[in-house]
C-alpha cells in the first residue's frame, strides 16, 4: 500500500483512515513518557487555532439562534394553547345553551304557542260568526239605545 504523506489527506489521515495512524507516543523503548509529534512544515498552529475559534464562534452563534427560535416557538405554542382552551370553554358554554334550548323546545313551549295561536283564530272565527248571527236575529232598524 503506497501513500503520499500529507499530499492529498488532511493532517493525521491516511488512505486507510484514522485507525491506521501510528500511536502518538510512537514505539517507546524508554518508557519515559515523552511524546513526539511530527507536523508538516507548512502546518501553522496559530492559523489552525484561529480557524477553530472561528468555527466555535459560528457554532455558538448558531446555537444562540436555535435557542431564540425555540423560545419564540414555545411562546407561540403557549399562545395557541391559551386560545384553544378559551375556545374550548366557549364551545362548552354554547353547547350548554343549545342543550337547554333543545330541552325547552322539547318540553312543550312550542306546542303551547301553537295552541294559543289556534285558539285565538278559533275565537275570532266564533266572534265573527256570532256577530252575523246576532244581526240575522235582530230586526232591521232596531237598535239598543241607552238613555
Amino acid at each position: 500500500m503506497s501513500h503520499v504523506p500529507y499530499a492529498s489527506y488532511p493532517y493525521g489521515a491516511s488512505a486507510s483512515g484514522l485507525t491506521s495512524r501510528v500511536n502518538a507516543a510512537g514505539p517507546s523503548t524508554s518508557g519515559g513518557g515523552e511524546v513526539q509529534v511530527q507536523m508538516p512544515r507548512s502546518f501553522d498552529l496559530d492559523e489552525e487555532v484561529a480557524g477553530l475559534r472561528g468555527k466555535v464562534k459560528m457554532l455558538k452563534s448558531m446555537s444562540n439562534q436555535i435557542g431564540e427560535e425555540a423560545s419564540i416557538r414555545g411562546q407561540l405554542i403557549d399562545a395557541l394553547e391559551i386560545d384553544f382552551s378559551s375556545g374550548e370553554s366557549a364551545m362548552r358554554d354554547i353547547r350548554r345553551k343549545l342543550d337547554k334550548a333543545y330541552k325547552q323546545a322539547k318540553s312543550g313551549h312550542l306546542m303551547s304557542l301553537m295552541f294559543f295561536a289556534l285558539s285565538a283564530f278559533v275565537g275570532m272565527f266564533i266572534l265573527i260568526k256570532f256577530g252575523r248571527f246576532i244581526r240575522a236575529v235582530t230586526p232591521e232598524g232596531t237598535s239598543v239605545r241607552h238613555h
